[in-house]
């Protein structure tokens, strides 16, 4: 009888973990308790051979993931081989090897592929082969605000791994230990349940020779961790606060034995099946070893149901609890929207917030409101209606709202889920996207994303209720955009209104899109005037930028009219002495009476917008 796991039991914590990052982006393993924010998956240290009196192994790094979330822990495997000691390598006191990044996919025929290689990696810092330099270290953290902290000192090489937590081993540039030191197996794993309420849970498998099902040597093994274990795999799982060791211990090469059949490497040293591995006395094919990945994680208890569709409430939509300005999710997804809040640091121009519905969760949609209008820059396509919601309700759920950096749309409609190819009802905002992105593609965003040429919505099966035609005369002028169902059209969006309430040419959202494309142009343009020269030469320069881009808005049928003004009467001698460069441009958008005007002053922080 084989033994299992049950990683989801009763008891596991996996709210009240902490997670304690030094001033250099190290993750120090006596606070690291447990998953609390979501987490990027890492290996165990890795540890080296035993050195020194009493002999004992040394922690040299640890590998973590790129990118976070419960599922990084079993995409990667780790292999680490072709280890060499430092007699073996010419010119050097260190030794080298290599690192892999490698598919694990059980079921699939990419299992095993090699994603990426590293080879003769040393741990010497001033050689320009130490690992941290091949593959980089560098990672951003951002705190509830949005701000980010940049750590590490080398820049990533690699698209799915970084390397840490080795500051240890490096003192003033120089290396701290025997030089001669080298990757040679990893700490314990960590149990995917508490131990202080399981009392026996199964040890990871690990492969202890090489020989295959077949009992036949393969000098393709690695030892180390079992992928093929079912048991095994199951601690890439999300490690619970207070996790522990348990019965787990170090895997170390020196603990393992070689195979009698290595003879067939036609090497004169290697292990035999009686004889433990060391670096001296085995074949450079026997000292590999494969790594798993654990701590990566969500950032939900994955015991907590994750509702969706019709049956997102106020307290769990995804799993997320958003029924006030405190609840943890409404915290998480706060967090996010700061994330990308600063239009300096990150380049959007759509938000989309699926399944965070206005009339259930408008803390988090009123934040998404508040932080796109501050930016200025990025327009916000919002979800105001339930599944089960009548026009009246979303109606009355966006009666107060007035801004024209959002738009919304009803009513929900139906998908095939890509996963299990079974139709299911989302949200607007979770096709909505796509509708832009096609209009932008085949015309300009100044053009509306409605109507049977840009606002058909092919993969949509149906949409929940067939509007009438009085239906969508009646959402739109609440400024609500139906989504209609026509005969021989499938369905297709047949509104392009913002949540403005005046009426002007900035309730529709062609308008909005075309004034935040303008603006985006100015602003990246502007910077070059920064610290420059109030001068008519500066200015010029600037209208021979500005200029021919308006001719070609228009010429794309953008604006029927524009004027740039930025000569003296704009930048008076009182305004050259505040070292400022103040313009204005005036645009008459195609097929509207009035002309909007853009103010905007380069100042020594940029460009800005006043409104």
């Amino acid at each position: 009888m084989s033994a299992s796991l049950v990683v989801n039991s009763d008891g596991n914590d996996f709210k009240t973990g902490t997670n304690t990052i030094d001033s250099e982006g190290d993750a120090s393993d006596t606070t690291w308790t447990g998953n609390k924010d979501y987490q990027y998956a890492r290996t165990p240290y890795i540890i080296s051979q035993k050195i020194g009196s009493p002999a004992t192994n040394v922690n040299l790094f640890r590998v973590y993931t790129r990118s976070h979330g419960t599922d990084v822990n079993s995409k990667f495997k780790l292999a680490i081989l072709d280890i060499k000691k430092a007699d073996d390598v010419a010119g050097s006191s260190f030794g080298t090897f290599s690192i892999q990044v490698r598919v694990h996919n059980p079921r699939g025929t990419d299992d095993d592929t090699i994603l990426e290689e590293f080879p003769n990696l040393t741990l010497d810092p001033l050689s320009p082969n130490f690992f941290a330099k091949k593959i980089g270290d560098q990672y951003t953290e951002c705190d509830s605000n949005g701000k980010k902290t940049e750590y590490g000192s080398f820049p990533n090489v690699s698209d799915h791994i970084r390397v840490g937590d080795f500051k240890n081993l490096v003192k003033d540039g120089q290396f701290k230990f025997d030089t001669e030191l080298v990757p040679m197996g990893y700490e314990a794993l960590r149990n995917p349940i508490k131990g202080e309420t399981i009392t026996t849970i199964p040890t990871a498998v690990t492969q202890s020779n090489q020989l295959d099902a077949n009992n036949t040597f393969d000098q393709n093994i690695f030892y180390g961790f079992d992928f093929s274990d079912e048991v095994s795999r199951q601690y890439m799982s999300p490690i619970p606060h207070t996790a522990t060791a348990g019965s787990n211990v170090s895997m170390s090469l020196e603990d393992q034995f070689g195979t009698d059949e290595a003879s067939e490497l036609g090497v004169s040293t290697f292990t035999n099946k009686s004889t433990q591995i060391t670096l001296s006395n085995s074949a450079i094919q026997q000292r590999k070893f494969l790594v798993p990945f654990q701590f990566g994680f969500d950032g939900q208890n994955p015991a907590t149901e994750a509702l969706t569709g019709p049956n997102i409430t106020t307290t769990n939509t995804q799993g997320f609890n958003l029924s006030s300005t405190t609840a943890s999710g409404s915290v998480a997804f706060k967090r996010a929207i700061n994330t990308i809040s600063n239009a300096d640091d990150v380049d959007i121009n759509l938000l989309a917030i699926p399944g965070v519905i206005h009339g259930l969760h408008s803390t988090v949609t009123n934040h998404a409101i508040a932080k796109m209008e501050a930016r200025a820059d990025a327009f916000y396509i919002m979800d105001a209606a339930g599944w089960s919601d009548s026009i009246e309700t979303v109606k009355s759920t966006i009666s107060n709202l007035d801004t024209n950096y959002a738009a919304v749309y009803y009513p929900w409609i139906q998908v095939v889920d890509s996963i299990d190819e079974a139709p299911v009802w989302v949200p607007p905002s979770t096709v909505l996207p796509g509708v832009y992105s096609f209009n932008d593609n085949i015309a300009h965003e100044w053009f509306a994303p409605a109507g049977l040429n840009r606002g058909g919505l092919s993969d949509v099966i149906k949409a929940k209720t067939k509007l009438t035609h009085a239906e969508r005369d009646d959402l739109y002028e609440n400024r609500i955009n139906p989504i209609a169902s026509f005969p021989n059209q499938n369905v297709v969006v047949f509104g392009q209104k913002t949540l403005q309430s005046k009426p002007s040419a900035l309730d529709r959202i062609n308008i909005r899109r075309l004034l935040i494309r303008l603006r985006k142009f100015i602003a990246s343009s502007s910077r070059f005037l920064v610290f420059e020269q109030n001068t008519q030469a500066t200015r010029n320069r600037f209208l021979s930028i500005v200029n021919p881009f308006l001719e070609s808005v228009q010429s794309n049928s953008g604006l029927s009219a524009f004027r740039v003004v930025m000569d003296d009467s704009n930048n008076t001698p009182d305004v050259v002495d505040r070292n400022q460069l103040v313009g204005q441009i005036f645009i008459q958008p195609t097929r509207t009476a009035e002309f909007i005007v853009l103010d905007f002053v380069v100042q020594s922080t940029g460009a800005s917008f006043p409104e």
